[in-house]
């Protein structure tokens, strides 16, 4: 197509946006888009089949990012592929997390709402962690990242239950068997409470009193930099880390 016939095109959009997204020609990056297009098709190489779509925000607006996800999700592939399990269960955590895993380790993954995809190495089943279909001591590895904070507050669709995350947490320990692994992460500040329906923060003394059939091997601190335990001296109220945990269960049950 010639110069003059992309110009024309590129008239046509134009008048097509006069008409049906007008506040699309009043964004200030709408100039740049159209001075960028004049330069572009004057470059050697320059394609001549062309469409319009513009992405005006791209070079002004940061790449939107959760930085508490991006760091946990890293850390948890990083333990289980240094702990090379034979299969991991994970429960609810990120899509991208479990689909990743699950290209190098076998993967089962439990939600209340099932991912709808198809993928070799991952099954997919619906199920709570609050009540979770799996046997007694059976699991070697099992995941479980910003989830057990959200049991019982019906924010995902689930039952009220001011208890659901003591019954997570009492699931979790159930399923793991002697010697096996957990990695998980919860809001964490020193003092408990409740953001309803939001999230439950909880306390460090809280979850070693949960979990105390288990030892704690590794943990991080995110601010949402990964940042020092003492860090949260200076959390306001309500304000939290999200701590990242590798527990191991206890071989010998206490008594």
């Amino acid at each position: 197509m010639s110069y003059e016939a992309l110009i024309t095109n590129l008239a046509h959009f134009i008048h097509y946006l006069e008409i049906r997204k007008p506040a699309l020609l009043k964004h200030p990056g709408f100039i740049q888009y159209v001075n960028d297009f004049e330069a572009y098709i004057h470059t050697p190489g320059a394609e001549s089949r062309v469409d319009f779509r513009p992405c005006l925000d791209d070079k002004t607006v940061e790449t939107p990012l959760d930085k508490y996800y991006f760091y946990q999700d890293t850390w948890a592939a990083r333990k289980i592929f240094e702990l090379a399990p034979a299969k991991v269960v994970d429960i609810g955590s990120t899509a991208l997390l479990v689909g990743i895993v699950s290209q190098f380790v076998p993967t089962i993954s439990i939600d209340v709402r099932p991912l709808p995809v198809s993928l070799d190495g991952l099954t997919c089943r619906k199920g709570s962690i609050a009540e979770l279909p799996i046997e007694d001591n059976s699991i070697e590895c099992l995941t479980t990242l910003c989830v057990i904070e959200h049991i019982g507050l019906g924010r995902y669709g689930d039952d009220l239950d001011p208890l659901g995350s003591i019954k997570a947490f009492k699931e979790v320990g159930r399923v793991v068997k002697p010697g096996g692994h957990l990695l998980f992460s919860v809001p964490l500040s020193q003092k408990s409470g409740l953001s309803f329906n939001a999230h439950r923060i909880f306390s460090k003394t809280q979850i070693l009193d949960y979990l105390h059939s288990f030892s704690l091997w590794e943990e991080i601190h995110l601010f949402p930099e990964p940042g020092d335990e003492k860090q949260m001296e200076r959390l306001q109220d309500f304000q939290f880390c999200v701590w990242c945990a590798h527990m191991k269960k206890k071989e010998v049950p206490e008594r």
